[in-house]
């Protein structure tokens, strides 16, 4: 991932691949701690549909009920009235102010999102994301709220548990670096639209995926070639 590097990038990461990216680019690092941003700056009508997902994605009632569809329908009508801050929304929809009310329930997003700004997504940055201190409803609202701030490439390292479908825009734009521990970590669709990616580093896969990744690999006519291999082999294409 360190060699497909495009600056300006953003990368979602709070492990050695972040150390790594922070040593070799010297990045701005977004610390949740510490850093703020208003993510209804230069709001638009694709970033108000993504805003609404996003929230409504960690919602326990899923995705697919009427109550959500016209919950996003309503959030997104919403952010487009140009509100200056998140805890400032002016809806009559209950839906939504209860909505927006479990997400600035968390002190964490809320001191983000609603603080005074003062980081800048102007160079590449490094977004140091403890999913054990985060919790991981949070991790993933404030990964994809940062992606939406950013129009370079954005490197995530656990896409298993940061990818949606939301986020396939990104791969149609050819700007989406993923790392997967398997494929079956995404969902179905998301697999096919991953596997349109041209460029792919294989390590240490299960037979299943390497039976589904062969036809991508040029290099690779038998799928047990890349899941019978001596430790620190890898193949790519």
């Amino acid at each position: 991932m360190l060699a497909s590097a495009e600056p300006p990038f953003l990368l979602i990461d709070d492990g050695p691949i972040a150390s790594a990216f922070i040593k070799r680019f010297r990045p701005r690092i977004f610390d949740p701690a510490k850093s703020n941003f208003n993510p209804l700056a230069g709001m638009t009508y694709k970033r108000a549909r993504d805003f609404a997902t996003t929230v409504y994605t960690v919602s326990p009632q899923g995705e697919s009920t009427l109550t959500v569809r016209n919950g996003k329908r309503a959030l997104a009508r919403a952010l487009l009235n140009s509100p200056s801050r998140l805890d400032e929304i002016d809806t009559s929809d209950e839906e939504v102010k209860a909505t927006i009310d479990d997400l600035l329930l968390s002190p964490v997003l809320r001191r983000v999102l609603c603080s005074k700004p003062n980081f800048k997504f102007d160079i590449s940055v490094v977004a140091k994301l403890d999913r054990a201190q985060l919790g991981d409803d949070d991790a993933f609202i404030l990964a994809t709220l940062l992606i939406g701030q950013v129009s370079g490439q954005v490197i995530i390292p656990d896409f298993g548990f940061y990818g949606r479908q939301i986020h396939t825009s990104l791969i149609r734009q050819d700007r989406l670096v993923a790392g997967l521990n398997f494929l079956s970590e995404v969902s179905p669709t998301l697999q096919q639209a991953l596997l349109t990616i041209k460029a792919k580093t294989v390590f240490r896969v299960t037979r299943e995926d390497a039976e589904k990744l062969q036809p991508y690999l040029k290099d690779v006519q038998n799928p047990s070639v890349l899941v019978d291999q001596r430790e620190g082999e890898w193949r790519g294409s």
